[in-house]
């Protein structure tokens, strides 16, 4: 009995010692591969996106809102966000062809984060055309304003407005076309563990920035509920810079011709549905981040609930931004593609129906294969379409097309149809625009695979019949 105790006592040393040392190669695998990837090389990567990211939530969610404060009207506004996407049509590629050309990516980051840092952060004092008392308290804003007495207003905003996008559109792709290239030498992660360290930031200053306005308006029932989001939008954007002039910038091949790249590529129908995908994409979520807290407003529902809003989205991209790599290497870019899209269209059916401001915040969990998964499949497929040395000439192509192009027709027709006909007709239309894109997608991607289960079973000489 003793023998066989010792042998249970053994075999149970055994199994322990397997259990622990199975636990310590889980914890090096997660370690090396997982969330808390530290690999030196693409810290300030993480940083510029924690840091990049979280000022941009800081402003960005809110300035429908703002604008709305100043006095604007909606139709106003809708030409100012429009404005914002047709700078990123005409910066975009012309930045990025300047940083291929030239090979001067980190130059041209730097700059764009300090030249459009600071005409963002001067929109906060731009002056007001509603003339009533300081101390309003509630998101209810005054009837819109005419042409003539909103004139300086719209004037100021509209010219800080375009030199911000002008200088900020191309920092993100820039940085993730340099990102692509670190990734070559390091096969062992993947463009989505980076990039998730944005949404981190996005969400966290989300629902910080919230908090803080509706904090500030409480004490301070006299002062702008604004003010907390441009001091936390400065004091991330400044540092914001440190990581970029760490950042290792691999020596960069000049590319023969980028015009010559450009019409070669377009001569691709693969690439013109990926683009065409790319925008309706970017129309769907300029739409979503110019109406959305419009909307939220007219249900009534408090700052915190807006703020919270963006840290439901970012929670939901986490994970899929970790996965993407893999769901990426199974499926393809053009399933994630027809997955986003479709989520999208139930998204917006979603917001048609919604009655309760609260309800909004499970919707936005969808945002994480509406962005967290399309994102990075998009800056996959381009990174693999890109002539060589035109890596960021083609990224900055694909953010011209969807956050440019495809945010500039989302707002300004979004602003005629939520101004004639409300914010319910708006998304039910755009519900319809995805789900046909949608049903397009899926057909050719399966024409596509039939003709290449052709190519592959027609025999190419005499030797393989």
């Amino acid at each position: 009995m003793t023998a066989a105790y010792g042998t249970s006592v053994a075999l149970g040393a055994v199994y322990s010692s397997y259990k622990v040392q199975f636990a310590i190669d889980k914890a090096k695998e997660l370690k090396r591969d997982g969330f808390f990837n530290l690999n030196k090389t693409f810290l300030p990567a993480k940083l510029f996106y924690f840091l990049f990211m979280g000022s941009m939530v800081t402003f960005l969610p809110f300035v429908p809102v703002y604008m709305e404060q100043l006095g604007l009207s909606s139709f106003q506004i809708g030409i100012v966000r429009t404005v914002q996407p047709v700078g990123t049509i005409i910066a975009c590629p012309l930045w990025g062809a300047v940083a291929d050309r030239f090979g001067i990516h980190r130059k041209l980051v730097i700059t764009g984060i300090v030249i459009g840092g600071s005409a963002t952060f001067a929109t906060y004092f731009t002056p007001t055309s509603v003339h009533s008392p300081g101390n309003d308290t509630s998101w209810t804003t005054q009837a819109p304003s005419s042409w003539d007495s909103t004139y300086i207003t719209f004037s100021v905003v509209m010219t800080l407005a375009i030199v911000s996008i002008l200088f900020l559109a191309h920092v993100t792709p820039t940085v993730d076309s340099n990102v692509m290239l670190l990734l070559k030498d390091f096969p062992d992660t993947d463009y989505g563990r980076q990039r998730l360290w944005g949404a981190a930031g996005w969400g966290s200053f989300a629902a910080i920035t919230g908090l803080a306005m509706d904090t500030y308006i409480k004490y301070v029932p006299d002062g702008n509920r604004f003010l907390p989001a441009y001091i936390i939008f400065l004091a991330l954007m400044i540092p914001a810079v440190i990581p970029v002039s760490l950042m290792r910038f691999p020596k960069h091949t000049q590319p023969e011709s980028i015009s010559g790249g450009i019409w070669k590529l377009f001569k691709s129908l693969k690439v013109i549905v990926f683009f065409t995908v790319a925008g309706v994409g970017g129309l769907s979520l300029g739409v979503i981040n110019t109406f959305q807290f419009l909307f939220l407003n007219d249900l009534n529902a408090p700052s915190l609930v807006m703020g919270l809003t963006l840290t439901f989205t970012c929670l939901s991209e986490i994970p899929f931004m970790f996965a993407a790599g893999r769901i990426i290497k199974w499926t393809g870019e053009e399933t994630v593609f027809a997955m986003a899209l479709a989520c999208y269209t139930l998204r917006f059916f979603l917001y048609a129906i919604l009655r309760n401001p609260w309800l909004i915040l499970p919707i936005e969990l969808l945002h994480g294969i509406c962005f967290g998964a399309m994102w990075p499949a998009m800056t996959s497929f381009a990174n693999k379409v890109a002539p060589p040395g035109m890596g960021a000439t083609v990224q900055n192509l694909v953010s011209a097309v969807s956050m440019g192009a495809g945010r500039s027709i989302g707002s300004i027709v979004g602003g005629y149809i939520y101004n004639t006909y409300g914010a319910r007709t708006l998304f039910w239309d755009c519900g319809y625009l995805c789900a046909g894109t949608t049903v397009l997608l899926i057909f050719y991607t399966l024409i596509e695979a039939v003709r290449a289960r052709s190519r592959r079973r027609t025999p190419t000489s005499y030797d393989e019949i």
